[in-house]
Parts: C-alpha cells; structure tokens; sequence
C-alpha cells in the first residue's frame, strides 16, 4: 500500500506519518510526504492521499482534481473544518481536522474498517454456476416479470427471481432502496436525488413512486453510515 501527505506544515506531516505508522491498518507502508513544489507531484499511484486543503501558494483541492486513479481514496486535512463543504462536488473519503487529528483519524480507521467489510458482501446471482456479484458493484436492478437483471458498471446479470424477494435480501443492507414496483437502486451511484426521481452516475434517471417518498431520508442514512 502505498501512502502520500501533501502539507506544507513539516510538523505536522511527520506527526501525521507517526499516526499512520502506528496504526494496525497502515502499518508497514511506504509513506511519501511533499512540503512544496506540489505541482510537480506524481500523485497517481497512491492507495491514500491525505492532503491539505490550504498550501502555500496551491490549493489542495486543485490538486486533488488531478488525481484520475479512480481507486485512490483522498482524505482532506485541515486548521478550518468549515472547509469541508466546498469538498461536496469531488469525489472525497474522509476529513480530518488537525486540531483532532487523534479522533478523526480512528474515526477514518472505523470507515475504513466498515468499507472493506461493506465491499466483500456478495449476492448469488446464478445458484447452478455459483456465480456470485459483489453488492458494491451493483448500480441498480430492474425487473420483468419474474426476473430481474443486475447491471453494474460493466456487466448485466440476470435472475430468475421476483423483485419483492430480490428486495427481502437486498434492501436489508442500507445502500440499497426500492423506488418503484420494478426498479431498486444502490444508493452508492446516486449523483442526484429528489422524492420525484433519481439520476445515477451512469446519467440515467429513475423515478420515484408515491409509495418510496422517504427516499430523500433513507438516502441521507446512508450518507451518514458512510462517514
């Protein structure tokens, strides 16, 4: 695993790099930590980028935006937690404020914890061939008649199944929410969200029946599972 810190603060990256050594999860890494010249940084194969907001003449959400490594988790750190709101549009892990730097960062060890076990739950989606799909590779699943087809990023799936006892199993797990009489969505690919509909990252929109008009909420539990 491979870790990088992005601070102009000397002290606080090496106080940091202590805190991720000394963990179970970080433990016996690779760690690089860059105190300037940021624009020069390759800083796409990184596992973990912990970067702060406001640098020396940079800005760390900038730079952020540049890393294309879909799979790097950026978590931000900084002195002004209200900074945290302009982090909404981008695709951001985690926070940590430096003045709780020690219980943001068990916080940041409990998500990750919760994400891993989250990501190894897995549905049987062919019994005969023992063909299972991951829950988090799921983006939505839509039924016709007695099946239903998973689709996920880049497959489709299908079962001989009703979508009332896919929902028994799936809507157990809080990510996953059924919005109308054929379609349940995972809550994890929603980039826009209101009582009346639903777009998901893929740009296709869903909508939502009088029956689902909590959704707004259950999508906010989520959310703050997540964090």
């Amino acid at each position: 695993m491979k870790i990088g810190i992005i601070d102009d603060d000397l002290v606080f990256s090496n106080i940091l790099k202590k805190q991720i050594e000394n963990s179970n999860y970080f433990c016996e890494n690779d760690i690089d930590i860059y105190n300037d010249d940021f624009q020069t940084i390759d800083i796409e194969n990184y596992d973990f980028l912990f970067i702060d907001i406001i640098l020396a003449q940079d800005d760390g959400i900038s730079l952020a935006k540049k890393v294309n490594n879909k799979t790097t988790k950026i978590i931000f750190i900084s002195n002004n937690e209200a900074l945290v709101y302009d982090c909404f549009d981008m695709h951001l892990y985690f926070f940590i404020r430096k003045a709780f730097y020690e219980d943001d960062f068990k916080r940041l060890l409990t998500k990750i914890e919760k994400d891993e076990a989250e990501s190894n739950k897995q549905y049987l989606v062919d019994e005969k061939n023992n063909q299972y799909i991951r829950y988090v590779d799921i983006c939505y699943i839509q039924s016709h008649r007695n099946i239903c087809t998973f689709f996920t990023i880049d497959h489709e799936y299908q079962q001989y199944i009703t979508l009332k006892r896919c929902a028994e199993t799936l809507c157990k797990n809080i990510a996953f929410y059924k919005i109308n009489s054929y379609t349940i969505i995972n809550f994890k690919y929603v980039t826009k969200i209101n009582s009346q509909s639903v777009t998901l990252s893929n740009k296709q929109t869903f909508n939502v029946s009088r029956q689902s008009k909590d959704i707004v909420e259950k999508y906010h539990a989520y959310r703050r599972y997540l964090q």
